[in-house]
């Protein structure tokens, strides 16, 4: 039995395909949106189940792969493997969602902190009993540095960087700094409330900027590249047995 997961965002589509063990068989990044991409990629495999998270637009529906099984856009009132308290779970993003079910389902039992830095840096939190308690949202590395060039008369546009020294010793590196060290001391700050919180607490890093980040962050932390679709394989695994 093959599952295959779907992650629709601004940007790219991405597909990975697992074995019913949770296991890893074949990923795609697809640089544009159109279905015919994945339907050409997905002739060489037998898929049972599909699951799509979409937080950008899409313009074509699952029922368009011609899949059997359960085929699942994923949204507040899917089934899922955690508990979401969350007062506004209809505009919660699917990416927060997926990541929240991946982390607590590689530790189960252990409170967690899924720093998810892409686009904006979100910071969740599951709990050790797998209840999704909310988290936080904020600009990611490369808006910090649009956006003060760009809502700034002088202010020129840099590109990410480690400068040597922690106070800038020119402007581009003062630029740097602002947008990558705001970032990590946000995100050990946010580590040290939940540990503060919960005790012992696992951070799990995921998004395009979270090598970049990780390299220099103080607090011990779990890189998953692939949360989002491990978290999405949880939840599709979640409802396929319940028509067991």
């Amino acid at each position: 039995m093959h599952l295959l997961t779907i992650d629709t965002g601004n940007t790219r589509t991405k597909a990975v395909l697992f074995n019913r063990e949770g296991s890893l068989v074949a990923s795609a990044v697809f640089s544009e949106n159109r279905v015919q991409d994945l339907t050409d990629w997905l002739v060489q495999f037998r898929v049972d189940h599909v699951i799509r998270s979409i937080t950008g637009e899409c313009a074509w529906e699952l029922a368009d792969l011609a899949i059997g099984g359960l085929n699942i856009d994923l949204s507040h009132e899917t089934s899922l493997p955690i508990k979401i308290l969350y007062t506004t779970a209809h505009t919660l993003g699917r990416d927060r969602i997926a990541g929240a079910c991946g982390a607590a389902a590689m530790f189960p039992g252990k409170p967690c902190l899924i720093v998810d830095a892409g686009t904006c840096v979100t910071t969740d939190v599951v709990n050790s009993n797998g209840l999704f308690l909310g988290g936080n949202i904020s600009p990611g590395l490369q808006m910090r540095l649009q956006a003060m060039h760009t809502f700034t008369a002088n202010l020129p546009l840099e590109v990410p960087g480690w400068p040597p020294y922690p106070f800038g010793d020119s402007t581009q590196h003062a630029l740097q700094n602002g947008a990558a060290l705001g970032i990590l001391m946000e995100i050990e700050g946010h580590f040290h409330r939940a540990q503060h919180a919960f005790g012992e607490v696992i951070v799990v890093m995921t998004g395009g900027d979270g090598p970049f980040l990780a390299s220099q962050l103080k607090c011990p932390i779990f890189a998953v590249p692939e949360l989002v679709a491990h978290g999405l394989f949880q939840i599709l695994d979640f409802n396929v047995k319940q028509l067991l």
